[in-house]
């Protein structure tokens, strides 16, 4: 075998030959880590979630083409969004959160939520360092949502078709969304480790000498 060839075998064994090197490199990728994650806390993330749905019944359908059906039953939909991100349900956020001790800008709600639509189901989420935090934010950010749509349809701002049904409460989290400190020290040590074993690979290609024949 020519000695240009990459032999897996060799490789393995120079692994092995530098284990202390494979070991350090480990040790030191997890310990950046932890440095990493004493300046980076957990994210926790609640969700509350809404049922949003047209009653066919009294959707306008006749004399409307096929394609337009669609586009209005989305921007019906989507007043959902509209009326949770209104000035007024901010507003009326803020000042009940604060009322629970959650002292937050309306820059702090825009910057840590975010409103998905599947299909009939639209999820509230919110995160915080705190998960009551965000539980809190995201229960009291839904229930004065729900009775905002609910005044929109009154006053006429929301269409009579769009039954909005109250929403599903958030759940304590349990777990972080964002920087779990087992996940974040064992993404370092895995880091650590490949950094290692490529180190000992370039480490035994030293240069060789060749003496010339007389």
């Amino acid at each position: 075998m020519s000695s240009d060839e990459f032999s897996p075998y060799a490789y393995f064994k120079q692994v092995l030959n530098a284990w202390w090197l494979v070991a350090l490199g480990t040790i030191l990728g997890g310990f950046c880590a932890f440095i990493f994650y004493q300046f980076h806390p957990p994210v926790y993330e609640a969700t509350a979630t809404y049922i949003v749905t047209i009653d066919l019944d009294r959707f306008p359908i006749r004399d409307v083409q096929e394609d337009m059906l669609q586009y209005n039953e989305d921007m019906a939909l989507n007043a959902t969004k509209a009326v949770l991100l209104s000035e007024e349900v901010q507003a009326e956020l803020i000042t009940s959160l604060k009322d629970q001790g959650v002292s937050l800008t309306p820059y702090d709600l825009l910057e840590n939520y975010t409103i998905e639509r599947k299909h009939d189901i639209w999820e509230l989420r919110f995160r915080s360092e705190n998960p009551s935090e965000s539980q809190a934010v995201v229960n009291t950010w839904a229930n004065i949502g729900y009775q905002a749509m609910l005044s929109w349809q009154a006053s006429g701002k929301v269409s009579p078709y769009v039954i909005f049904q109250p929403p599903t409460a958030a759940l304590l989290p349990q777990e972080p969304v964002v920087y779990d400190r087992n996940r974040v020290m064992f993404a370092g040590a895995t880091i650590g480790f490949i950094i290692a074993i490529l180190a000992t690979g370039r480490m035994s290609r030293s240069p060789k000498t060749h003496q010339q024949k007389p």
